[in-house]
Order: C-alpha cells, then structure tokens, then sequence
C-alpha cells in the first residue's frame, strides 16, 4: 500500500475516532432516539462520515494555509449531512414553521465537523499524519 494512502488512513482514522466522541455526546443529547439500535445507527452513521471527512480533508488542506478551505470542507460537510437530516424528517415530523427542528441538525453538524477539523489540525502540527504532498 502506497505512503500517500497510509496517511489517509491515518487521518480518516483520527477523524473516525474523534467523529464516534462526538457524535456519542451529540446522541446522547437527543431524546428522540428509538431505543439502542437507533443511538448505534446514529453514531455508527458519524463515525464513517467522520472517517471520510478526515480523509477528504487531509487532500484538501495539503500544505496551504488558506482559511477558506478549510472552512469550506466543514461547510460542504455539515451542509450536506444536515440537509439530509432534515429530508428525512420533512414528511411527518418537521414544518417550515418550526425553526429549531430546523436548526438543530445544521448546528449538531457544524458543530461535529468543527470539532473534526480542529483535532484533524492539530494531528497535522504533531505529525500524527502528513499533509497531502503536491508536484
């Protein structure tokens, strides 16, 4: 197996790995969870998502030093894992009226991306893995 995709795999596994933390907390904040397999199916769906942010981050960030990548890799993320939050609930449970069902998965999701990123950063500077080299 190539360098470049051990340090992937690094990443996604620290990411993974920070993902099931938060996302257990995030869970457990919800008392709308139907029984023990809907808190395993929900933490289990932030731990892989998790996984593959950590990864698509390391490619993202690379050795720039720009703010707005990274800020906009959390964005894409959150965005698209709430907005998928929110169709789910759209037919029975949610109305456009009702704005912290609305809000509350975009902030959940904001805020497990976040947190991600700042772990993710953080295991750049201690060189638990590498950035992704450019030619």
């Amino acid at each position: 197996m190539g360098q470049e995709r051990i340090e992937s795999i690094k990443a996604g596994g620290v990411a993974g790995l920070t993902g099931l933390g938060i996302g257990a907390f995030l869970v457990a904040l919800h008392p709308d969870v139907d029984g023990f397999n809907g808190y395993v199916l929900r933490i289990a769906v932030a731990t892989v998502t998790a996984f593959l942010f950590g990864v698509t981050y390391r490619y993202i960030v690379r050795n720039d030093v720009n703010p707005h990548l990274k800020s906009g890799a959390v964005g894409a993320f959150a965005l698209t894992r709430s907005l998928g939050q929110l169709e789910g609930m759209i037919p029975g449970d949610l109305t456009l009226a009702d704005p912290i069902l609305l809000g509350l998965p975009i902030a959940e999701s904001f805020g497990l991306f976040m947190g991600i990123r700042l772990v993710l950063d953080l295991g750049l500077k201690q060189h638990w893995f590498q950035p992704f080299e450019t030619d």
